[in-house]
């Protein structure tokens, strides 16, 4: 069972209990049968198949406006060598809980070779530029370091996504990728956010710099750095598929932040940290300047 098929199955079954209707409880099934206590039961197959496909019937009898439980969203998530493993995996885990969206992780290149993050995570494509649909429900472009630098210098890349730019319903990126889509030209006039070191740079692309973890703006959508991926792609489960939706994969995901630092922030973080952590980032902030 690989974990598409156990995103679904943990939808159809356990990740919705909330929602039974006129069904035993967990418990109830449990303490049911003769003799035994609650502690030392197990469902049968059959008991728990009935339990999921209550569960299922449940959900999708939910009469809850805009509220999806199946889909054809066509993704795609452009990969580019130094891009951050987390800008992407985060989003792409959420998504890929969709069911029915059609992911394509697309790869800088005509072939389908890794392509190795700046944290040195690869991720196999899935499909070339030329096999991406015309249109498309989300395009996504994670952020990086130096990676996104040179990225900013290919134009085959940055022709790519100025391409598909028009016929996508939402234009996405986390952290520093809203750089590659200011480069494309797809920032001017609107509201967006980065990561808090290259924020103010999207002003040069004609854009407004928002301090916000996710940003909406028509159909820009810019989340924040790294971790607001996350934020970044509930938000857009829950509109295209509905708020329970998205809850539903939140709790599937157990996303309950408890950081044991309040320092994920530069508002937060104390100035010896922050400041030290600008000083380091100045160089490659500066480059991005110069690749604008």
């Amino acid at each position: 069972m690989d974990r598409r098929q156990f995103t679904k199955l943990a939808l159809l079954g356990g990740g919705i209990a909330p929602f039974l209707s006129g069904c035993q409880s967990l418990a109830k099934l449990q303490a049911s049968n003769a003799g035994q206590t609650t502690a030392s039961t197990h469902l049968s197959k059959d008991e728990a198949e009935s339990m999921s496909r209550k569960a299922h019937e449940a959900l999708m009898g939910l009469k809850e406006d805009g509220f999806k439980m199946m889909g054809d969203e066509h993704i795609a998530m452009l990969l580019y060598p130094g891009f951050a493993a987390l800008d992407l995996v985060g989003p792409q885990y959420l998504f890929a809980a969709m069911m029915g969206a059609k992911i394509y992780l697309i790869s800088p290149t005509d072939d389908l070779k890794p392509v190795t993050s700046g944290e040195g995570l690869a991720i196999v494509p899935t499909h070339t530029p030329s096999e991406c649909p015309e249109a498309l429900d989300i395009l996504f472009v994670p952020g990086g370091a130096n990676g996104t630098l040179e990225a900013m210098k290919n134009a085959k890349l940055i022709d790519f996504i100025a391409g598909k730019a028009a016929a996508s319903r939402y234009l996405t990126s986390v952290c520093t990728g809203s750089l590659l889509l200011g480069k494309a030209g797809l920032l001017k006039g609107k509201k967006a956010t980065s990561h808090w070191t290259t924020l103010e740079l999207l002003a040069e692309f004609g854009a407004i710099p928002v301090k916000q973890r996710v940003v909406w703006d028509g159909k820009l959508i810019t989340g924040g750095g790294v971790t607001a991926g996350i934020d970044f792609g509930l938000q857009i489960v829950a509109a295209l598929r509905g708020k329970t939706y998205a809850k539903t994969i939140q709790l599937l995901a157990e996303y309950d932040p408890a950081p044991p630092y309040d320092s994920g922030s530069p508002e937060k973080a104390d100035s010896f940290v922050r400041d030290n952590l600008k000083g380091i980032m100045t160089p490659l902030v500066e480059n991005f300047r110069l690749a604008i």
